[in-house]
């Protein structure tokens, strides 16, 4: 089949239109990865932090052990008496919109 004689470049027209709108999609997919990497890792962290609080351990070091390369441990407290932990990360990223702070609390029997 031939093309028709207006319509030569037509789909590479179209394409270089639509890549803009793909590049921002996987742009938001990618950050969505991240955040979502973020919660992840300041859950675990809060956990390992309680646990090492119940049990006489440093929990701001625990909780930096437990933080994989990427996400950093802005703030650890701790609260009430049953070895409670609050965890502050932070996580990558480079949308305007998006803040990569996660706040998670854990509270250890």
């Amino acid at each position: 089949m031939r093309a028709r004689r207006g319509e030569t470049g037509a789909a590479s027209v179209e394409f270089v239109a639509l890549l803009p709108l793909l590049m921002i999609f996987a742009m938001m997919l990618l950050q969505l990865f991240f955040v979502v990497n973020t919660s992840f890792a300041a859950d675990q962290a809060a956990r390992d932090a309680a646990r090492a609080y119940s049990l006489g351990r440093s929990p701001h070091d625990a909780a930096r052990r437990s933080l994989p390369q990427g996400v950093s441990l802005i703030a650890v407290q701790t609260f009430g008496p049953d070895s409670g932990v609050r965890v502050e990360v932070e996580g990558p990223h480079f949308l305007p919109a998006v803040d990569g702070r996660v706040v998670r609390e854990v509270v250890m029997p």
